[in-house]
């Protein structure tokens, strides 16, 4: 058994529009996590993103992952060291929270001696996360395809172009998905869901296929982001100015209030100056990062 260990786990994007808690691929920005089996009570360090309000008890998020495993092995820990260097911001819809879970699934994987199984730690992950659009593509890279039954998480993985740029704007403003959750409505028409169905089955076929030409279209969502709109008011704004100008695709990146714009890096820049004059002009301060997918998922550093 290792006594300690450091992992590296990707933000994500979710949704993609149609896909509701079924779709999502993984970025190339990174939370470090860094556990080690020492001292007799539980000590969390944390540096970068979410300094100021990220637990540091037993409600860690990593913790409560990793005393999943420890509970699920029988293993009783009498002291734990946890430090996370975070470069996702927490409420964005950049997958901090499923980042922090399946690091903290991974690490203590890793310091009893790596019993579980991927498929095992996907699992407890979607659990923990009530689905699995975030964890999947946190935990394996790449464009994914995943659905999770409350037991057993089905998924199929798709690596991504690198010359595919994903550019994530990220409003001055935390949104937490329980509010952004909350919003959303019991029942859907019939139409709206054939909408959707339809939608998210070309979108995936165009990751596949490399058909980004089709994301445009495959992109439109009516199950959940136009009612979350009026947290992320600059929402339709940002999504018409990006495909005028080129783009593949724009939506709400998970729970929002981050919209995600899908571009081929030839044009990148001209579109990313574009959609920036959306948020410049309602006197929204915004943080761009320009990424792209990152096909590996959560590694062991």
């Amino acid at each position: 058994m290792d006594k300690s260990v450091l992992v590296r786990v990707p933000a994500s994007t979710a949704n993609l529009g149609p896909g509701f808690d079924s779709l999502g691929v993984a970025l190339n920005l990174y939370n470090d996590i860094y556990m080690e089996l020492k001292g007799s009570r539980l000590v969390i360090d944390v540096e970068g993103e979410g300094i100021l309000n990220i637990d540091r008890d037993e409600k860690n998020l990593i913790y409560k992952a990793a005393k999943k495993v420890f509970d699920k092995l029988n293993i009783t820990v009498s002291g734990l060291y946890i430090k996370t260097t975070n470069n996702i911001p927490t409420g964005s819809g950049l997958g901090s929270s499923a980042s922090a879970i399946i690091g903290g699934l991974v690490a203590a994987n890793v310091l009893t001696g790596n019993p579980l199984s991927h498929d095992d730690i996907l699992d407890m992950a979607s659990l923990m996360e009530g689905h699995a659009d975030n964890v999947a593509p946190a935990l394996n890279g790449g464009f994914n395809v995943a659905t999770f039954d409350g037991k057993r998480t089905y998924y199929i993985k798709k690596e991504v172009d690198d010359n595919i740029r994903f550019l994530a704007f990220y409003p001055d403003r935390e949104l937490l998905t329980s509010k952004a959750r909350g919003v959303l409505p019991s029942m859907i028409e019939f139409r709206n869901g054939v909408f959707n169905v339809g939608r998210a089955s070309l979108l995936t076929a165009s990751f596949f296929s490399g058909r980004y030409d089709l994301l445009k279209f495959a992109s439109q969502d009516m199950l959940h982001q136009v009612y979350r709109k009026e947290f992320i008011p600059e929402m339709y704004y940002v999504i018409e100015r990006a495909l005028d100008n080129g783009a593949y695709a724009s939506f709400l990146s998970g729970a929002g209030p981050t919209m995600m714009v899908l571009a081929d890096i030839s044009i990148a820049d001209k579109v990313k100056e574009s959609v920036k004059k959306v948020y410049e002009d309602r006197n929204i301060k915004c943080r761009i990062y320009e990424l792209k997918c990152d096909n590996t998922g959560a590694k062991i550093l």
